[in-house]
């Protein structure tokens, strides 16, 4: 049976597959298979859940029972852990990250990474699938495992600042600090801003910072950017005056959105206007063009919106479409040599470190930083040039994710909506590689028009098969 879906294994916890025996057969799966049948070291982060905890146990109590030892990192975001095992340049060593990402508080999961701070491929998630149901029941471990919460926390800081100068010329910035609030989302990079911008050429305020288990991604966050997009309009509508110098008014210059762990950003320009991963992808594509004469083939997903597909044919860049989901869009990446890849969802993915493919939302807040400093506009300005065409995305919660998309009734009316759209738009229904939920786009050159396909999608599908509808 798979259980792995696009971004390694989620769930509710306490039902399958987050339950404490398959947690473990899965960590003794990953270890046997990661190190070939020898023993090594697997570092453990987690994004701040409650269930944190008892997925730990159950990880140690499986690569115990296989014979390697553990490192707990505690929190931490889910790039770093990729960033610091590839620093680490070490044999036989691996890493698991304890997170549900952008779900809810009571769902957690296992993301898992090599030696070289890669994610586990598909072959290896067969293998490890394969190899846990063959396991017979496994113990707890009543041995505690090693903890050092510093060493990655202080090799993340030190790489982020390292890259800070890298991308980042100074002397633009320091006659103009900018003003930049951080959604941290209650989630894993709470306790790391304030560390890794202590002494940046950018005023940096952390918000939604303080995670107790249960408040990760709850209203706040990249999935919910409305309340820093909406304190951002406000702010930046008063006359706010600086202490220090009267003549200059104070102002948000950008609002960031991260996600629980940390590896996705939604942007929010001065006045409000949301920016997602689309938008950030092509922005980040022609200034690299523009400044770094870059000009390799970009990659997206099938969720990319038309409107902006077009935009790459006017700068004279390959667009390459991947299926959804980071790893997808890194794959496409290494076949046609790309430099960045990227999703709507605001995983951006740049090839700034060798041999590491990795999404991180502060990496792509650096970027997106030195091209506003760089080219000296505002980000709603940068925004200006793009204009998607009208589109929706709505979420169906599902009993069966695979019996909703196969489901004879279902298949007739997404057909129907299809030749009612035409050659004036599209509409893709796809299941979520994370959630038991169905993803419904629908892309029209009229607004009006997406309300009426939707209400006709609502009208006439299966609901027997829906909890929400």
């Amino acid at each position: 049976m798979k259980i792995f879906g696009t971004d390694g294994i989620r769930g509710k916890v306490g039902e399958y597959p987050i339950t404490t025996s398959i947690i473990k057969k899965l960590a003794y799966a990953f270890a046997d298979t990661i190190f070939q049948g020898k023993k090594g070291l697997i570092y453990i982060g987690n994004d701040g859940r409650e269930s944190s905890s008892i997925i730990q146990n159950a990880i140690f109590s499986g690569i115990s029972h296989q014979g390697s030892k553990c490192c707990v990192v505690g929190l931490l975001p889910t790039p770093a852990m990729s960033l610091c095992l590839n620093k680490l340049n070490k044999e036989l060593v691996a890493g698991i990250q304890i997170t549900a990402s952008h779900n809810p508080y009571d769902d957690n999961g296992m993301k898992f990474f090599d030696k070289d701070g890669l994610k586990i491929n598909n072959t290896t998630e067969k293998n490890i699938e394969k190899t846990h149901v063959s396991v017979d029941e496994i113990p707890d471990c009543t041995d505690k495992p090693q903890n050092n919460h510093e060493i990655f926390k202080t090799m993340y800081s030190d790489i982020i600042n390292k890259y800070i100068g890298k991308k980042i010329d100074y002397t633009l910035g320091k006659n103009n600090k900018l003003n930049i609030f951080i959604d941290c989302a209650n989630g894993s990079t709470s306790k790391l801003i304030n560390i890794i911008f202590n002494n940046s050429i950018f005023t940096v305020t952390p918000i939604f910072d303080e995670p107790d288990g249960k408040n990760i991604n709850h209203n706040c966050g990249a999935t919910n950017p409305k309340v820093i997009q909406d304190f951002i309009k406000s702010f930046n509508s008063i006359e706010a005056i600086s202490k220090r110098n009267k003549q200059k008014k104070i102002k948000i210059d950008l609002g960031v959105a991260l996600d629980g762990d940390g590896d996705r950003a939604i942007f929010v320009s001065p006045d409000g206007e949301i920016v997602n991963g689309d938008d950030v992808l092509y922005i980040l594509t022609k200034y690299n063009k523009q400044k770094n004469n870059i000009r390799k083939p970009v990659v997206g997903t099938v969720m990319t919106n038309y409107g902006i597909q077009d935009l790459y044919k006017k700068i004279d860049i390959k667009f390459i479409e991947a299926q959804v989901g980071d790893k997808n869009v890194v794959e496409e990446m290494i076949k046609n040599d790309a430099y960045i890849g990227g999703e709507s969802s605001g995983h951006i993915i740049i090839n700034d470190f060798e041999n590491l493919y990795v999404g991180d939302g502060l990496i792509t807040m650096i970027n997106l930083i030195s091209a506003l400093i760089s080219l000296e506009q505002p980000l709603s300005e940068l925004k200006k040039e793009i204009k998607p065409i009208p589109s929706k995305l709505v979420n169906i919660r599902v009993k069966d994710k695979s019996g909703f998309i196969n489901d004879q009734q279902n298949r007739k009316v997404i057909k129907e909506l299809k030749n009612k759209i035409n050659n004036r738009g599209r509409i893709i229904v796809r299941p979520s590689g994370t959630e038991e939920l169905i993803r419904l786009l629908i892309e029209h050159e009229s607004e009006s028009e997406i309300e009426i396909l939707l209400n006709y999608f609502y009208d006439n599908i299966n609901k027997s098969l829906t909890y929400e509808i």
